[in-house]
């Protein structure tokens, strides 16, 4: 197994040095990464790692309330959330991500949790070449200026503006969805060149009229281009460089 833990420099990874000093034992495969503050993870860095063949990614920082920025942590919380979440609706198992909060005098607590995630990650498998080609996808996804956006505003909308935690979870989780399946579709034209929406739907999986409707979406961004009626079907293509 290939273990990547992400260690916030004030409070995760004292936690894990003091487990060293400690000489308390904690599994081999796992491979320690120093940032400042846990909330600099960005979902794309998982999804890399991921993609590269590491089995198991966890996000270390500080206990709430306790962030040296203030709310890293909690961002934290809510990017891993929507991954786990996601990861779910595209075939790559919750299991492998996961955030914990360590201080620095918690030296065995980070002894343990590195223990519990890697038996999770054994029990799990080895990731497969599709989940790593979903987690490929996935980059585009949380890459996008939609993700972006709906991502980077959570914080004000929340804690700043009183949106409502669970109402906005919803949006991040139907944004995220409507994304998947737009790169789904734009990697099913990328292969063939022009489709309509049933064969796009057949292929993937999904009901013809959520494709449909996204495609419209797509053609108004300048995303993908109507390519007129063959056989009474609409055929879409891919602009070049979407």
């Amino acid at each position: 197994m290939k273990i990547i833990v992400f260690c916030c420099d004030w409070c995760a990874y004292p936690g894990a040095d003091l487990a060293g000093i400690l000489r308390l034992e904690y599994p081999a495969e796992v491979r320690i990464i120093k940032v400042m503050c846990s909330g600099r993870v960005d979902p794309v860095l998982v999804l890399e790692a991921l993609k590269r063949g590491i089995d198991g990614v966890m996000v270390t920082g500080c206990h709430p309330g306790e962030c040296h920025y203030l709310h890293g942590n909690i961002e934290a919380e809510r990017r891993v959330e929507l991954l786990r979440y996601i990861f779910g609706y595209s075939g790559i198992d919750p299991r492998r991500v996961r955030v914990e909060w360590i201080a620095a005098n918690e030296g065995e607590k980070f002894a343990h949790v590195t223990r519990e995630f890697t038996r999770e990650i054994e029990e799990a498998g080895a990731i497969t070449p599709d989940e790593m080609n979903a987690a490929k996808i996935l980059q585009n996804v949380f890459s996008s200026e939609r993700m972006r956006l709906v991502l980077g505003a959570s914080r004000r909308a929340i804690e700043l503006e009183g949106v409502d935690r669970e109402w906005y979870r919803g949006v991040m989780e139907r944004t995220a969805r409507e994304e998947v399946l737009r790169e789904k579709i734009l990697d099913e034209l990328r292969k063939s060149g022009s489709l309509s929406a049933v064969e796009i739907a057949e292929r993937i999986g999904e009901p013809p009229a959520d494709v449909f409707w996204n495609l419209i979406a797509m053609k108004r961004r300048g995303i993908v281009v109507d390519m007129g009626v063959v056989d009474r079907s609409m055929r879409f293509g891919i602009e070049e460089g979407a």
